[in-house]
This record gives structure tokens, sequence and C-alpha cells, in this order.
């Protein structure tokens, strides 16, 4: 499971998953996930350790000030991963 957390400018910030490598490059293809990355708007994380680990790192700049909002977003996709796990 790949995990992608998008915080556009103005916007709010989303988390989502993809299951492998061929997923994710299929969902890339048809967002603007590439102009965040390079604007430093965008984290990928490699699996769900990476993505929880980033979540638990609360001095992690990104969390500071409105970047709680992207905390929460990436914290509710974790907790909708684990609800698809119980599945």
């Amino acid at each position: 499971m790949i995990f992608v957390l998008e915080m556009p400018e103005g916007g709010a910030p989303r988390a989502w998953f993809a299951f492998d490598l061929d997923d994710l490059e299929r969902k890339l293809a048809t967002r603007d996930t590439a102009a965040l990355h390079a604007q430093g708007r965008c984290r990928i994380f490699p699996d769900e350790s990476a993505a929880l680990a980033a979540f638990e790192r609360e001095s992690d700049p990104v969390w500071s000030g409105e970047g709680w909002r992207a905390r929460h977003a990436l914290h509710a996709q974790l907790v909708a991963r684990e609800v698809l796990a119980e599945d």
C-alpha cells in the first residue's frame, strides 16, 4: 500500500492510497500530484509504516500552523485503510 498526501495551496489536503506502483501511476495520471510534488506540497509514503511514522512525528514542520489539516487527512486515510484491512 502506497500512501499519498496532497496539500494544495488554498485547498483542503487530500490523502489517498494506491495498491501498488501500477495503481499509483494510473492514479497520478489523473491528478495534479506531480505539480504539487514539484512545489513540495505532496508527500508519497512507500508503505503504511512510513505514513504512520510521518503522522507520529509531531515536530514535523509540515504539521505546523494549518498543517494540522494535512496531518488530519493522513490520519483519516490511515484509519480508513485499517477499516479496509479488517473486512
